[in-house]
């Protein structure tokens, strides 16, 4: 129990407060390719997205991880914005606390996700 307090004592802020990810929850459209990124915390977040597997037709329209392609969204706290990824096979999300936390390489990895870090 010690242990396990030292080590989350030394834990850096930017390691507790880096990922905002678990805030944001994605909301797919009923109908169309535009779904909604909702803030479901009370910090402002900057998210990056991207999609693996779009649909064929509307592949252009869409942020592809596979071509390397990534979105950023500023999202407002409790707030929503809009994205495209309705029909996609898997969305990936990485956000930052922001202002306090700056993102820097994000990018995608293959069987991994959606990774960066919030400095």
């Amino acid at each position: 129990m010690i242990l396990f307090a030292l080590i989350l004592a030394a834990t850096p802020q930017t390691d507790r407060a880096a990922d905002a990810s678990a805030c944001i929850r994605a909301v797919p459209p009923a109908n169309g390719t535009i779904g909604t990124l909702e803030n479901r915390c009370t910090d402002r977040l900057v998210v990056f997205m991207c999609v693996t597997g779009p649909p064929l037709p509307e592949r252009e329209t869409y942020f592809d991880c596979a071509k390397g392609q990534v979105g950023s969204y500023d999202v407002k706290a409790a707030g929503s914005a809009p994205a495209i990824f309705a029909g996609a096979r898997r969305l990936h999300l990485f956000a930052c606390r922001f202002p306090q936390f700056l993102p820097r390489d994000v990018r995608y990895h293959h069987g991994r996700g959606l990774k960066g870090v919030c400095r």
